[in-house]
């Protein structure tokens, strides 16, 4: 990815932040990761959800964002205009 690519890139993700900015939240603790929901964007699947972390051994996490949510379908609604990784790891709070 050339600097002009990258940075469109990082202005899609700006403009996801300031869309849910009202219902990000911060330092609440993390349910274990057993409790994960995995989605994965698919070249031409779509959207894939699997029970569990996504940790493969070629991936690692990057980083996180705590938002309000009215549950998990609340959030993979959130996830499907996200414009950043290929793969998000969804996980309860509490």
């Amino acid at each position: 990815m050339d600097d002009d690519e990258r940075e469109r890139e990082f202005e899609k993700v700006d403009r996801w932040f300031a869309a849910h900015a009202g219902r990000i939240t911060a330092f609440r603790r993390l349910r274990s990761v057993e409790t994960a929901t995995t989605v994965r964007w698919g070249t031409g699947e779509g959207l894939r959800f699997v029970d569990g972390p996504f940790c493969g051994e070629h991936e690692a996490v990057s980083g996180y964002i705590e938002v309000e949510a009215a549950g998990l379908d609340d959030v993979l609604g959130m996830l499907r205009t996200w414009p950043g990784a290929a793969t998000v790891e969804v996980r309860p709070v509490g």
